[in-house]
């Protein structure tokens, strides 16, 4: 007895399940994650290996929202353009910052925030559509950066190793150590002469000594001897000073000496022209003054009486009585 399948009624039920399976996966990749969401950019300046679109974006390990494009910046060729979009309610500040961490062994990585601590939210540059997070480079891409930079060191290293060690700079190592063998022998052989020299140079560096020596106490001695020198200049120039005050002292009583001449010859023309004349006149008196005296001493030696009754009359003259 054959069974009667209606294959119309089964096609019709696995094609409604197909499409309520992939509305349901769409729904629980998308739909509930595209309400209240915020979009930011990332500027990674390192390699985001494992990074894809749809990769999550972590808040300190909590999903709070995914990765919608990944893209090399335009203006900037050393930047990648990473843009998310985050749950609204995430607190993103000014402070928090982007780094790019491994998930587990996998290879994936995913976008990890960390920060906030501000109490400003970050919001877009003027002119900006988005808000820009600060990038971190994470320790292992820093230490990939060092490893890289450590293995091209090396390249050059092992480069210069080769250049150096080149058959010709072989040979000319070769010859430069053949040569020092044989100035090394020769300075052998003359060893003595070598130990004379130094005991020259040794005797030649202590005379040397001794003449610094001699030439500093000569220099102290200069330095006395000048001191004594400007010592004698300052006490010249004192005597000098001295000097020049006396002379203007001589040259001022030599001015008053002259006066005193000028005075003395306008005094003697007076006393020539004016006093001897009258002291001659005064001596012609006193003459005559002491002529009177000496003929009243005679007469008063002859009659003492003229005192008491005057000088006695002369007698009469012819025909006086």
């Amino acid at each position: 007895m054959e069974s009667k399948v209606n294959y119309t009624a089964v096609g019709s039920f696995v094609i409604a399940m197909v499409v309520a399976l992939a509305g349901a996966v769409w729904w629980l990749s998308t739909g509930a994650r595209q309400t209240d969401t915020t979009t930011y950019l990332i500027y990674a300046t390192d390699n985001v290996n494992g990074l894809s679109p749809a990769s999550d974006v972590l808040y300190r390990g909590v999903a709070v929202g995914r990765v919608t494009s990944i893209d090399i910046d335009p203006r900037n060729a050393t930047l990648i353009r990473i843009q998310v979009a985050i749950k609204s309610n995430v607190p993103v500040r000014k402070d928090t910052v982007a780094q790019l961490s491994p998930r587990g062994v996998t290879g994936l990585s995913v976008i990890n925030l960390s920060g906030g601590h501000s109490a400003q939210p970050l919001l877009p540059q003027p002119g900006q559509p988005y808000a820009v997070i600060r990038y971190v480079p994470s320790v292992f891409s820093r230490l990939e950066g060092g490893l890289n930079d450590a293995a091209v060191t090396l390249s050059k290293i092992a480069n210069r190793l080769d250049t150096l060690l080149s058959p010709a700079n072989v040979r000319a190592i070769s010859q430069t150590l053949h040569h020092v063998e044989r100035t090394t022998a020769e300075l052998d052989a003359h060893r003595q002469d070598i130990g004379a020299t130094l005991d020259n140079l040794r005797r030649g560096s202590e005379e040397l000594a001794a003449l610094g020596l001699q030439g500093q106490r000569l220099g102290d001695h200069a330095d006395v001897t000048l001191e004594q020198v400007r010592h004698t200049a300052a006490a010249a120039q004192d005597a000098l000073g001295q000097l020049q005050r006396a002379a203007q002292d001589w040259q001022r009583a030599g001015d008053n000496a002259a006066r005193l001449g000028e005075v003395g010859t306008q005094a003697a023309q007076q006393l020539r022209n004016r006093t001897l004349p009258d002291y001659e006149r005064l001596g012609v008196q006193l003459q005559a003054l002491s002529r009177q005296l000496t003929e009243l001493s005679r007469s008063l030696q002859h009659n003492p009486n003229q005192l008491l009754f005057g000088a006695p009359l002369p007698p009469p003259g012819p025909g006086e009585h």
